[in-house]
């Protein structure tokens, strides 16, 4: 799922398909505590560019769509998209509040779609230190406390030291794994890997699992 809700038209077919497929995912992680124990969530890749940022805004966009309170957290430093996604203002952000040159109102965007906030991730020297200490855990109970749930693109597992601390912070964390790009020791290491840091671990996501579509079919697509 490497595309968002907001480039289709809410009555297409694509964005038809992209709302069932959270639907589900929505329901599994119901099913798993979400809401009632867990309410801050994290969607972490082992790689670069596997599409956990993009699930993860999806997500928020979605639950925006069906009256919840949504605070989407960009806390992959190095590599940041959101801001883009949502077309707003990068900095300050999330980077900014964990070095104390800023505070939470001033990077919070409001409602930047029908009930989702986003913090975007910001500029940050040093993307590691700034969650060596408990205040991202901290800014995620402020968030909380007038949101339904905080959802949280981490950092991806093999390439930066810091995903590690963001998901020790988090309630809970997801896996996003995209199709046919690692075999299945690699992905069971990295799970875990995952469980090994204590944070419970609610499943994986397969993301751009491709299936042969006939050709009318995919025409109506």
């Amino acid at each position: 799922m490497r595309e968002t809700l907001q480039k289709h038209p809410p009555k297409s077919r694509r964005s038809e398909v992209i709302a069932t497929e959270l639907g589900y995912l929505w329901a599994n992680l119901l099913q798993r505590g979400v809401l009632d124990t867990h309410r801050s969530i994290g969607f972490c890749a082992i790689g670069d560019d596997e599409g956990s940022n993009t699930l993860a805004a999806n997500l928020a966009l979605f639950l925006g769509s069906k009256q919840r309170r949504i605070a989407l957290v960009e806390a992959s430093l190095r590599l940041q998209a959101l801001a883009m996604v949502f077309q707003a203002t990068p900095v300050p952000g999330l980077a900014d509040l964990l070095s104390g040159k800023a505070v939470l109102r001033d990077v919070l965007r409001l409602q930047v779609a029908p009930g989702v906030d986003l913090v975007p991730g910001g500029h940050s020297n040093d993307p590691f230190w700034g969650f060596t200490d408990e205040t991202f855990r901290g800014i995620l109970g402020q968030l909380l406390v007038e949101r339904d749930l905080c959802i949280v693109d981490v950092p991806s597992l093999n390439r930066a030291p810091e995903a590690s601390l963001v998901v020790r912070s988090l309630d809970a964390v997801v896996l996003v794994v995209e199709a046919n790009r690692h075999g299945a020791d690699v992905v069971q290491r990295n799970l875990t890997y995952l469980r090994s840091l204590g944070t419970p671990v609610l499943g994986s996501v397969v993301n751009e699992l491709v299936h042969e579509v006939p050709t009318l079919v995919q025409k109506l697509l």
